[in-house]
């Protein structure tokens, strides 16, 4: 009897075995056919759309690193109409472009491959991360003891991973230094992770998290490789570009960018920012009518949420635990948590979720929870998939459309469960110093209420002086009025465009549809011309008569207030200097420089050859020059300041002053000299004009939009 039980209960283990088997080779030949038709569908539908179209980002990198190469001065190439300018001139066949809110260093990747065509370049670029997949899948493997095929499933199924092919991002590489560092450290080589780190966070601020990883497990080697390359880096991106455009990106677009306001907060992301935005704050084109219109709200809820996602990824770090696994699942919590609180995040940002994937997976399947690994692939799927977001969504239901951001959440959540069990986290010794991390993350809630409350408060204060314009683009420039016309530069995706708008309703120039962009204007004596951004150079037209050239390599026309002359910016290399054209003057005479070039000029505003106003910079921050009966071409000593506008009587002048990060609105008196500030809130008041009465200002301001994608606003500053 015993030995028939004995001989039954192998049978049945045989009989399990072989099941075990046969549904093991069902399962490996199911995960074939999958990474077999998505290669597929990469090859045959992804691929030829990546490698035949110039799209957004590549030719956003592109650009910045060959306009360095070419030893342009680059302190502007953040502004969006500059930029396009550039890009008009060398011809890259792209609608739009802008840097924002890029960095400088991260364009010089591309800095190898600025010699040869955009297209051409970009083919290469694609090459090149394709090629990084194969050292990522091997360190993926080594860390995980994945299998090569799931390695690469994982990576066949993220949508997002096709979008950095297509799109020319940056991504892969980001996502092979952060995997290069996490292996590098698990081996014991802590300044090597430090200085990949260090790398990753020049070329995109949020791997400076890791930095807390460093720190709290005392890797004191890593923290000092990464201080160390990360000088190097600095110091390398500011001897390409210059200091002037770091300054730009750490006092404007940084904060903007961690404000969640570096692009348009009103267009659903699947981000804290993007959804608190749309529910709780107001802003009269964009959201003119939130679910509930609540600054306190918004500012409360948004650092609160943020850090009860990010915190335990901090305070979870253990360094008396330095297994392989525990190592894993901190850098997993890391990186998603930075991809769960970030601002702005794009659909190809989540190729980065391969990596705790791999993590995740390696560990249910050591455990056989099999139950647990189904409900995480769905979640990566959620996360990685072509999920649409619909961007008129309103009120509660902009939640359904954003399911992406509680599906990372919910992921993070199971990284943080995993920490917290004894089978990750090990025996825990008191550590007095994540109570120390408490009380820091605790106090920088604490801060960023109150600075957030303080800010949106301040920006709606200028809505009272918003003009509702019935064509809105994201970008509404240069606004002036005469004659009853309001005209401004508006900025959509189909370029730049002249709107004039008044009671009969508005026109365009040019027409929609055109690849020319009209990026500057001046009017006067019933004359009205544009400066259509062209290659190789930007050239003045009537837009009656746009074929008839009236200036080559001009900008920013303006005509002189008797309509005799016509004063313009010519640029050679990125520098400008201010000339002057007499309308009336024979073919063939030269123009006259009114600049001295040791000045690269950024705007300026013209009365006539003996009076005029201009902001320069000599090398350092721009301030405002003046040339009239008593100045000639002499510093005004107005702080950094720009944008300046003479009013039509020559009694005043207006201009935009930068302090605290912002441009204000500022008047002078210029008969005593004497100077009051009219804006004082925390966004930025530029580009102001005059109207004929020489009191009231129309200006663009960016208050309650976002850096820069300014309205129309009007505002009398003279009794």
């Amino acid at each position: 009897m015993q030995a028939q039980a004995s001989n039954d209960r192998s049978v049945a283990l045989e009989t399990q075995g072989v099941i075990h088997t046969g549904k093991s080779a069902l399962l490996r030949w199911l995960e074939r056919v999958a990474l077999a038709l998505v290669v597929l569908y990469f090859a045959v539908h992804s691929m030829p759309r990546a490698w035949g179209s110039l799209v957004t980002d590549f030719p956003n990198y592109y650009l910045a690193a060959q306009l360095a190469h070419q030893r342009f001065d680059t302190s502007r190439m953040y502004e969006w109409e500059w930029l396009e300018r550039e890009k008009d001139h060398r011809g890259i066949p792209i609608r739009v472009i802008g840097l924002v809110p890029i960095t400088p260093f991260s364009t010089l990747f591309v800095w190898p491959l600025t010699g040869l065509e955009p297209l051409i370049a970009k083919r290469v670029w694609i090459l090149l991360s394709l090629a990084l997949l194969l050292p990522l899948s091997w360190m993926l493997r080594q860390m995980t003891h994945l299998s090569y095929q799931r390695i690469a499933l994982v990576f066949a199924i993220s949508v997002p991973l096709y979008r950095n092919i297509e799109f020319g991002q940056f991504y892969v590489l980001l996502f092979f230094m952060i995997v290069a560092a996490c292996w590098s450290y698990i081996r014991g080589w802590h300044a090597l992770a430090g200085a990949l780190i260090a790398i990753a966070a020049a070329a995109k601020i949020f791997p400076l998290l890791f930095f807390v990883f460093f720190l709290q497990r005392r890797a004191w080697r890593a923290l000092a490789a990464a201080a160390i390359t990360g000088a190097v880096t600095i110091a390398l991106s500011v001897g390409v570009f210059g200091w002037n455009v770091h300054r730009t990106y750490l006092r404007e677009i940084l904060p903007a960018a961690l404000h969640g306001e570096a692009m348009p907060p009103y267009f659903t992301t699947a981000s804290f920012s993007g959804i608190l935005h749309v529910l709780f704050l107001s802003e009269p084109a964009w959201n003119p009518r939130p679910w509930h219109d609540s600054v306190p709200a918004f500012s409360i809820l948004l650092p609160v949420l943020s850090m009860l996602v990010l915190a335990p990824a901090i305070l979870l770090i253990r360094r008396e635990d330095n297994s392989p696994r525990r190592i894993l699942l901190e850098w997993s919590a890391l990186l998603t948590a930075a991809l769960a609180v970030s601002t702005i995040p794009a659909s190809y940002n989540f190729v980065l979720m391969a990596f705790p994937v791999c993590v995740l997976s390696a560990i249910l399947l050591e455990r056989k929870q099999y139950g647990w690994l189904a409900i995480l692939l769905i979640a990566y799927l959620g996360i990685v998939g072509p999920i649409p977001v619909p961007a008129a969504a309103k009120g509660l239901a902009i939640l359904i459309g954003t399911s992406r951001l509680p599906l990372i959440v919910a992921f993070l959540a199971g990284i943080y469960a995993m920490l917290w069990g004894k089978g990750a986290a090990g025996p825990h010794s008191r550590d007095w110093s994540r109570y120390a991390w408490a009380v820091v993350l605790m106090a920088a809630v604490a801060a960023n209420i109150h600075s957030t409350w303080v800010r949106e408060s301040g920006v709606r204060k200028e809505f009272a002086y918003r003009l509702p314009i019935q064509e809105q683009g994201y970008i509404n420039a240069h606004p002036r009025s005469e004659a009853g016309d309001l005209r401004y530069v508006s900025f959509s995706l189909d370029g730049y465009h002249l709107i004039t708008a008044n009671d009969a309703g508005y026109t365009q120039d040019p027409e929609s549809g055109s690849l020319n962009d009209d990026l500057s204007y001046t009017t006067g004596r019933g004359r009205l011309l544009v400066e259509r951004a062209l290659a190789p150079e930007s050239v003045v037209v009537a837009p009656a008569n746009p074929r008839q050239i009236v200036l080559q390599n001009a900008q920013d026309p303006m005509i002189s207030a008797d309509g005799e002359t016509l004063a313009f910016l010519s640029e050679d290399r990125g520098r400008r200097q201010l000339m002057i054209h007499l309308l009336s003057a024979p073919s063939g005479q030269p123009d006259r420089t009114l600049t001295p070039p040791g000045l690269n000029l950024y705007e300026a505003s013209f009365l006539s050859a003996s009076e005029y106003a201009f902001a320069a910079s000599d090398g350092s921050q721009p301030q405002i020059y003046l040339a009239d009966a008593t100045h000639a071409n002499a510093p005004l000593g107005l702080g950094v300041s720009r944008y300046p506008a003479l009013s039509p009587d020559g009694t005043w002048l207006a201009y935009s002053r930068m302090e605290g990060g912002v441009w204000n609105l500022w008047i002078r008196d210029q008969r005593t000299g004497a100077v009051r500030r009219i804006g004082n809130v925390p966004c930025n008041e530029i580009q102001p004009s005059w109207l004929a009465d020489s009191k009231t200002v129309l200006y663009s301001t960016d208050c309650g939009r976002n850096l820069w994608f300014t309205a129309v606003a009007q505002r009398k500053v003279i009794p």
